[in-house]
């Protein structure tokens, strides 16, 4: 996170949250489409570090 705000950060704090989440559901909507939602990456939440994609 240090990367991504420094320490006068002043924006919103769920910023990085609503992006992620947006990722998720265009994830899910990407395999539905495809029609192989078993083989659809996710996005796991690292506390306190940030995020990883597992496939």
């Amino acid at each position: 996170m240090a990367q991504v705000r420094d320490e006068n950060w002043f924006g919103p704090t769920k910023t990085l949250g609503v992006t992620m989440a947006g990722l998720r559901r265009r994830l899910v909507m990407a395999a539905d489409a495809c029609g192989r939602p078993h083989r659809l990456p996710r996005i796991v939440t690292l506390r306190r570090h940030g995020y990883r994609l597992e496939p």
